[in-house]
């Protein structure tokens, strides 16, 4: 089977800005870059014994990690703002849905789906006189990450 390399352009990233959870994303304008969709690791636990002639561990549950996305900020944009406060003042529910979406066309639309919270809003950066105000927010994925197709 040939190699298939999906390009980035039309990536995007939404957020279901109701709590608790309704379904219904907003997307998140300017979005330069998407890290850690979808990412983590599983634990380990150490199942050594003073019998082992090396060491050994078994798996345990899965940290989904954290997705980190770099915006072109707009001051006033709706949801550059809310996600700026939800940091601050995150939810009662204490998360959020988010959604990933790769285009794959011809084949269905991927996308991945997780919960999530604001875990750190690096502020606005300004880099220069010839440059756009950016900013980045990392999210703590804290629940299961589903993946389609």
């Amino acid at each position: 089977m040939p190699a298939v390399s999906w390009p980035a352009l039309g990536v995007t990233i939404a957020v279901d800005m109701a709590s608790p959870p309704t379904g219904t994303y907003t997307l998140i304008g300017q979005v330069k870059s998407i890290k850690g969709s979808g990412g983590g690791e599983v634990g380990a636990r150490d199942t050594t014994t003073l019998a082992s002639t090396v060491k050994s561990e078994a798996p345990t549950i899965p940290d989904n990690g954290e997705c980190t996305v770099e915006v072109n900020f707009d001051p006033t944009d709706t949801v550059h703002k809310f996600l700026r406060a939800d940091k601050d003042a995150p939810p009662a529910a204490g998360l959020r849905m988010f959604k990933a979406t790769y285009p794959t066309t011809p084949t269905p639309t991927a996308t991945t789906v997780f919960p999530a919270y604001v875990k750190s809003f690096d502020g606005v950066d300004a880099d220069g006189p010839d440059d756009n105000l950016t900013a980045s927010f990392t999210l703590k994925v804290v629940g299961a990450v589903t993946n389609t197709p």
